[in-house]
């Protein structure tokens, strides 16, 4: 199915919805409360064909698709009779794998929809900073514990000369539960470990040399950046397969809350009121 010649998406959309609640029309034929009759449809058999096809790489032969249709017919009249029996009530596996399907058959459904590199590009600009590549730092750090120390601006100029001399950075720092060393992290890593904005004090940062202190949540640092990769922003070209993966999920999400809302509308919702303690204990 191909809805690529409906160029606008809202009317994709609308065409999805609709077919959501026909679909299982097509499907199950012939399932009405009371009615004994199993209609096997062109559709389900197309469908079982399919199933068949992407597990063994070749179509059912003759044999083997009434093998499909007969055990297909044996799981509808098992199913009804055990709907029927109330087997499914109450069951919490059965509710969800239903409620998955639901929204499978929306997924396949928006995955159908090819839509317009401009629908994409739009998407792309709107949501710009989800496609952002952060800076990436490799660095050393000594920590300096501005509540043990007194003077610790001090502190810092005197242990900044012993590392410019070469001093090993491990025998100065004050015991924390951080690293001495980070291998090409990212600056969201680096502000979740270190505090919020602490990577934007790398910018003006010079690789190659001992720096500081720079503050974070913990107290102060003395920092040696080794290598340094600046934020890059990918053209829409290269991610354009990212994009419509991500548009898609943004769609299905929107068809499945639209087609939650309409369905709930037919429902009236009593949630009784819990309870009061004195009821429940006999008290």
């Amino acid at each position: 199915m191909n809805l690529h010649w409906i160029r606008d998406p809202s009317v994709q959309f609308a065409a999805i919805g609709a077919m959501l609640f026909a679909v299982n029309g097509l499907f199950q034929g012939g399932n009405a409360e009371g009615d004994q009759e199993i209609v096997i449809t062109q559709n389900r058999i197309q469908h079982l064909s399919t199933v068949f096809e992407r597990g063994w790489q070749r179509p059912p032969g003759p044999d083997e698709l009434q093998g499909l249709i007969d055990d297909f017919v044996r799981e509808e009249v098992l199913y009804r009779e055990a709907v029927k029996m109330g087997l499914d009530e109450n069951d919490t596996v059965i509710r969800r794998r239903m409620r998955m399907k639901m929204e499978f058959l929306a997924k396949d459904l928006v995955d159908a929809i090819e839509p317009a590199d401009q629908v994409l590009e739009n998407y792309y600009t709107e949501n710009i900073e989800k496609y952002t590549i952060p800076a990436h730092y490799t660095f050393e750090q000594v920590f300096l514990d501005s509540e043990k120390r007194t003077e610790v601006a001090e502190d810092a100029r005197i242990i900044l000369t012993k590392l410019t001399a070469g001093k090993d950075p491990r025998t100065l720092s004050d015991s924390n539960l951080l690293q001495y060393r980070f291998e090409n992290i990212s600056a969201d890593r680096i502000d979740r470990l270190f505090g919020s904005d602490f990577s934007l004090q790398f910018l003006e940062l010079e690789t190659g040399q001992w720096t500081g202190p720079l503050t974070s949540a913990y107290g102060e640092h003395l920092v040696r950046i080794s290598s340094a990769e600046p934020r890059q922003q990918p053209d829409f070209a290269e991610i354009k397969a990212d994009v419509l993966r991500d548009w898609q999920h943004k769609a299905q999400q929107d068809i499945l809350q639209t087609q939650y809302e309409t369905l709930r509308s037919n429902y009236r919702i009593r949630i009784d009121e819990p309870a009061a303690i004195e009821e429940v204990t006999g008290q």
